[in-house]
């Protein structure tokens, strides 16, 4: 649930239509996860982007989309077939209902989509992030690959936000846990399953 404060920030924000269709989607991001995430990327400036690594059927991707102001956001999801390490299961069908959910809420235009899985993205990436938004494979091995894909364009300042983040034995734990104690990272929100971290200047 969301609570009263942070549904009044919500309408300073955006458009609740918009947010009551964005929460419509289905996906594993909590109402107050997708009401975080709204508020993050409300904070990216124009210098820099928003990038999801893991889409699935755009619930995330549009909170995002609300949020931002004027920064572009690209959702990096190859939409294979692939079994998660928490017992989901993507492929193909989801893109299509990707760009369903982002006709109905509104956000289409917003973002672009990457068929494409980070490791190969990165290697022609040149722009700025604001918001990193690592959503993909689970794995120790799935997400230090997302993370260590599109760290090297994150700002000084800029924010990285984790999804599962909670369970210690898990790959977003374990790197985030990595992170704060490098001290180049401070954690800056906790939300439900979500953990953002804001890269030191």
């Amino acid at each position: 649930m969301i609570g009263a404060g942070l549904r009044r920030r919500l309408r300073l924000l955006t458009k609740p239509r918009q947010v009551r269709r964005a929460l419509s989607v289905e996906g594993m991001v909590s109402d107050a996860e997708a009401a975080k995430l709204i508020e993050l990327a409300a904070g990216v400036s124009e210098d820099g982007c928003i990038v999801e690594v893991g889409s699935y059927r755009g619930r995330s991707t549009c909170a995002l989309a609300i949020g931002a102001k004027g920064a572009r956001v690209y959702a990096i999801e190859p939409h294979e077939s692939f079994a998660g390490v928490l017992g989901g299961s993507f492929g193909p069908p989801d893109r299509r209902a990707f760009f369903e959910n982002l006709l109905r809420v509104g956000v289409v235009e917003k973002v672009r989509l990457v068929n494409l899985s980070a490791e190969v993205v990165c290697k022609g990436w040149t722009l700025p992030i604001g918001l990193l938004w690592i959503d993909g494979d689970h794995s120790e091995e799935g997400v230090r690959r997302d993370f260590c894909a599109f760290e090297p364009f994150l700002h000084p300042g800029g924010v990285v936000a984790f999804h599962d983040a909670r369970d210690p034995s898990g790959g977003p734990a374990k790197l985030i846990e990595e992170l704060r104690a490098s001290g180049a990272y401070e954690q800056t929100d906790a939300v439900g399953e979500l953990i953002a971290l804001r890269r030191r200047a």
